[in-house]
């Protein structure tokens, strides 16, 4: 993919997101055809759509696994994100695509009512470079094959790409409290699920011993 040099666009990311919705071709649409409209939002605009398919049962962990791209990329100072072909190539059904839209689009109206340009410096490099760090952690949270473990850091992605979108510092500074939230949490369910997996594998129980065989 090439580098988009063309200047960012100003409308509200409310109307980018309802004309990706009035684009989308019938059957199913490939991530790198969601990814292409929203580029000239940067990274907000990809992590935004990135963090609302992780909200999806069964799509969180490509959405996870996609995200870990643009996110080295951010942490490296990269201005623009260049995700590989085999992400770019991956579809999705256009139905779940639309449904998410149409109830995220609501609340992110509602959303951009409070949020505004200010403390602005949170929205300026090294800023974007710490986000990147944080987000490549909320990624490998987010693909965790556990219930409910996608939400905190979808969450934390989402206020990171409104507040870098909008220019709102406080929004930034919001995600960045969910995001270390989220890892803390994560971390800490992945430890008790892994330690639950090795005594589950050293002691199983009675209905799987050998003598019921």
């Amino acid at each position: 993919m090439k580098q988009d040099n063309s200047p960012p666009t100003t409308e509200r990311t409310s109307i980018l997101l309802k004309q990706l919705l009035a684009k989308l071709p019938e059957d199913d649409v490939s991530v790198g055809f969601i990814v292409l409209q929203m580029r000239r939002r940067s990274f907000g605009g990809i992590f935004i759509v990135l963090a609302a398919f992780g909200l999806l049962p069964g799509i969180s962990f490509f959405a996870g696994l996609a995200m870990l791209v643009p996110a080295f990329q951010m942490a490296l100072g990269f201005r623009a994100p260049l995700l590989p072909r085999f992400i770019r190539q991956r579809r999705i059904g256009v139905t779940a695509v639309r449904a998410l839209g149409n109830r995220a689009i609501p609340w992110i109206e509602k959303a951009e009512f409070y949020i505004k340009p200010r403390w602005i410096p949170l929205t300026l490099p090294p800023v974007p470079m710490i986000i990147g760090v944080l987000t490549i952690g909320l990624a490998l949270v987010l693909m965790l094959p556990l219930p409910f473990s996608n939400f905190p850091p979808a969450l934390a992605l989402i206020c990171f790409s409104l507040g870098l979108l909008e220019r709102d510092g406080m929004m930034v500074g919001f995600g960045l409290i969910l995001a270390i939230t989220a890892l803390i949490v994560g971390g800490v369910v992945a430890m008790i699920a892994s330690e639950a997996l090795l005594l589950l594998v050293k002691q199983p129980p009675d209905w799987l011993s050998w003598k019921y065989f």
